[in-house]
């Protein structure tokens, strides 16, 4: 292998494991409520700082600086006023993705693609389709619709594990079937209602928390959808 080709595979396995970095952040902050565990270990190892691509895209960089100050002030805080600002952080995600009021930013695909915003349709059939294809079974599978925004993007991140994998190991194939499946699900799902439920969560939340990471969404999910191409185009 030639030294241009050794810098070629390193550059693609930079930007695979970015990806995982990335999927396997945000599908943490909407799966469920924030625990101190996490937010202590964003703000401590400094995870929102090594976001990628924050001076590639407007919204990262924003949802970055956003998310980081929110953290510099919350553990600037006694310990006391902490816990409360945790419950307060804690009350933000409930009355936005969970209830027990009207939600101002649903978290399933299928409340932005129905016209009556139900639950449990044909959009939440084609993920779970999808996700049998790959014998994902997604945390909660038995309480939560598949097409919660923290699925899909635990799903994001499985495949993006297993591209990286098989990248590792110049397994050109493997790789390109698993990135265009990927090209797919962002196309036919992520794009066609993120951005509006990350515009929702930038609107209506108390926190500068949820207002950043849905502009870090935002911005990931677009950017990705390129990164996705670039990989192809790399290892055709």
């Amino acid at each position: 292998m030639t030294n241009d080709e050794a810098m070629k595979w390193e550059g693609i396995q930079i930007l695979c494991e970015a990806r995982k970095f990335a999927y396997n952040l945000l599908r943490n902050t909407f799966i469920q409520e924030p625990s101190r565990e996490f937010i202590d270990l964003l703000e401590r190892d400094e995870v929102i700082l090594s976001f990628p691509f924050a001076e590639d895209n407007q919204e990262i960089g924003a949802g970055v600086d956003q998310v980081n100050k929110y953290l510099e002030r919350y553990t600037s805080l006694a310990a006391d006023a902490r816990g409360e600002e945790l419950e307060r952080l804690r009350w933000d995600y409930t009355r936005m993705f969970v209830g027990p009021y009207q939600l101002p930013a649903p978290p399933w695909e299928s409340a932005y693609l129905n016209d009556e915003r139900l639950l449990f349709q044909e959009e939440t059939l084609a993920v779970r389709r999808i996700y049998l294809r790959y014998g994902f079974i997604p945390r909660n599978y038995h309480q939560e619709a598949d097409d919660h925004l923290g699925m899909e993007l635990e799903f994001m991140f499985r495949l993006s594990e297993m591209v990286a994998g098989k990248v590792a190991v110049r397994d050109t194939a493997g790789a390109e079937a698993i990135l265009k499946d990927q090209e797919v699900f962002m196309a036919d799902h992520l794009l066609k209602w993120v951005p509006r439920f990350a515009g929702d969560v930038m609107h209506s939340s108390s926190t500068d928390f949820y207002q950043g990471m849905a502009s870090l969404l935002k911005g990931f999910i677009y950017l990705d959808r390129q990164a996705i191409a670039e990989i192809l185009q790399a290892i055709a």
